[in-house]
Parts: structure tokens; C-alpha cells; sequence
């Protein structure tokens, strides 16, 4: 297909929705709203049991630069290549149909990334919020660590832990978006795998420092309920990334914790065949067979005698805390949780 010649100034939203009757329509509004006046809105409907796409072309009727197509193929990740193929803006943004927008979201964002120019990525702060119910602690640790990242400009230090950029948060040019492969070949988690594509790429992430982002908690979010968002599903993107982009294999790897995470990981590591040390702090593991691997004690860390790749797996704040106290200086650290 022949790509579409950029609208200067002109920022094309890209919005999957499925299912979205709830809040769609306070979504809609919050991108009505912005400051920022010369952009589209690419929704494409995921094919919608409910009347998301009456809420869609009613807006559409309203406000012409709201468009609505339908997913070419099933699924967020064909939503979003649907969407990205009819967009011709000069810069790109992901939004999210339950999510909403501060007033001056793209105008601060497009400020940015104007004065950085090409091969930047622009983020913000990001807060979440419930309408029905306590936010779980785990959603606020969450947002606290982005928004820590986005205060210090140091996303990808701890890329392996979680995904280190919201979604919905984001705005770049669509030429480096397109040059870095856009959405195509992601695999689920798709928000977490064009992460490690920017990554992959050397695109600089920028932060504004205001909240560029309210994040909408519900029952019926997708990573609360698709199989595809799962523990195990993010840790087996994890590793894959991690030995395409960061594995040096003539280094040793050590695995640090055999707790629940830990697990899950080695699992993954075994299937793959790879060689690696298991070590664990847990006097009640050390010497213990695990899926046919035995737990080390984490002291052989400091008989290695080269720089070797420690992958640590350790979810609890205060075994990790004490875990630190165990990592030798020529360690090579990539936190997995």
C-alpha cells in the first residue's frame, strides 16, 4: 500500500475499541476537548458486541476529524495495524477507548517533540483513577514507577521489570514510527513489544513533566482479562527480547530467585535449553532440584571470574533489598520484576 504523505502539524490518534459503551463516549469528549485542535482520530472497532460503533459514528457526524473503520482482521494488534495504515498525520499518538486526556495533553506533547525533532519518543506522567471502587495498591506502585522514570529520563534501565511506557501515554513522529516498523510483527503483549522496538532502535524517550494520562482501572480491562496479558505471557516476551537485544552468550548467566516469578521464568529459560546458573538467597532451596535444575547458593556469584549476565527475579521489595547485598560489582544486572 502506498503510504500516505504527512499532514504537517496533524496528529493522527490511533484508537482500537471493543466493547467500550461504558466510557467511550467521556473518552470521545477528553480528545474533543484538547487545546490542541489540528488532529484525527483513527478508531477502529474490533467488532463490538455492544454500541460502541453507534457512540463512534454518532461523535463521527459531530466532528469530522473523527473517523471510524472497522478492524480488518481480529484482535487489538490487527486494530491497531488497521488503524496506523489510514493515518496521515505528521506525528502519531495511541489512545485508549476508556481512558481519559488532560486539556493540554497534545499541545504540551507536540511542543516537545517539535524542539526535539526526529528520533524521539514523547511521554508524561500518569495517574490512575477508578470510578467504582479502591485502586489495588499494585495499580498505584505501578504508576509511582513510570512516572518515577518519566521524572529522570531513564526508561529503558529497568525495561526488563515492567512495561516503562503507558500505552495511551506516547507521541511520535510517523516517519520514525514508520521507520522502526510501526505496529507490525508485534506479538501480545503488543504495548510491552513496541516498547522493546523503540528500544531497539535508539529512539530517545522524553517526558513532559505533567500528567499526560488518566488511566481508567475497571473490571472489564482487557490485561485484567484476556489470556494474552498474563504473568507468564509477559516473562516469555521478556526473555525472547532479552536474547535478541541484550544476551551476550559468551558471558555466564545466573538466574537470581526461585520464588513464584522465578519459576515461571526458569521454566521458560529450560524450554529454551539454555544454560544458565540458578541461585537463590532461600536456605530451604539451596541444593534442592527444581524441574530438574539445582538451586545454587547465591555466594557462587562471587566465584564467577568474569562479568557474567544476572538476571534477577525477585518480586518482594525486602528479598530484594537484601538480595543486592549479595551481587558482585562485575555482575551485568537486568531486573526481570
Amino acid at each position: 500500500m502506498k503510504s500516505k504523505k504527512s499532514e504537517e502539524g496533524l496528529i493522527s490518534i490511533l484508537m482500537p475499541v471493543k466493547n467500550a459503551v461504558l466510557f467511550l463516549a467521556e473518552t470521545l469528549e477528553s480528545i474533543i476537548n484538547q487545546s490542541y485542535t489540528n488532529w484525527e482520530l483513527i478508531s477502529v472497532d474490533d467488532h463490538s458486541l455492544d454500541d460502541s460503533s453507534g457512540i463512534l459514528n454518532y461523535y463521527a457526524q459531530k466532528d469530522k476529524r473523527i473517523k471510524v473503520f472497522e478492524n480488518r482482521g481480529k484482535g487489538i494488534i490487527d486494530a491497531l495495524q488497521t488503524a496506523e495504515s489510514l493515518a496521515s498525520g505528521e506525528m502519531v499518538s495511541r489512545m485508549d477507548a476508556d481512558d481519559l486526556l488532560p486539556i493540554n495533553r497534545y499541545e504540551n506533547q507536540f511542543r516537545l517533540l517539535k524542539q526535539s525533532g526526529h528520533g524521539h519518543l514523547i511521554t508524561g506522567k500518569v495517574k490512575y483513577f477508578s470510578s467504582d471502587k479502591k485502586l489495588q495498591q499494585g495499580f498505584l506502585n505501578y504508576a509511582n514507577w513510570l512516572n518515577q522514570l518519566s521524572e529522570n529520563n531513564c526508561h529503558f534501565k529497568e525495561i526488563y521489570k515492567e512495561c516503562v511506557i503507558a500505552s495511551p501515554s506516547w507521541m511520535m513522529f510517523r516517519n520514525d514510527f514508520k521507520e522502526i516498523g510501526g505496529f507490525s510483527g508485534l506479538v501480545y503483549p503488543e504495548d510491552y513489544d513496541f516498547v522493546f522496538r523503540i528500544y531497539s532502535h535508539d529512539i530517545k524517550v522524553l517526558a513532559i513533566p505533567e500528567v499526560v494520562l488518566h488511566w481508567r482501572d475497571h473490571p472489564e480491562r482487557a490485561s485484567r482479562n484476556l489470556q494474552q496479558y498474563r504473568d507468564v505471557t509477559f516473562f516469555k516476551l521478556k526473555w525472547k527480547r532479552f536474547l535478541e537485544l541484550d544476551r551476550a552468550r559468551e558471558k555466564s548467566l545466573v538466574l537470581y530467585g526461585a520464588g513464584p516469578k522465578g519459576k515461571k521464568l526458569a521454566k521458560i529459560i529450560l524450554a529454551d535449553t539454555t544454560d544458565f546458573y540458578w541461585v537463590s538467597g532461600n536456605q530451604n532451596k539451596i541444593d534442592h532440584d527444581i524441574y530438574g535444575k539445582t538451586i545454587k547458593s547465591e555466594v557462587i556469584m562471587q566465584g564467577l571470574p568474569v562479568a557474567f549476565q544476572l538476571i534477577v527475579a525477585i518480586s518482594s521489595p525486602e528479598q530484594l533489598n537484601e538480595a543486592k547485598k549479595h551481587i558482585p560489582n562485575h555482575a551485568e544486572i537486568f531486573y526481570f520484576c
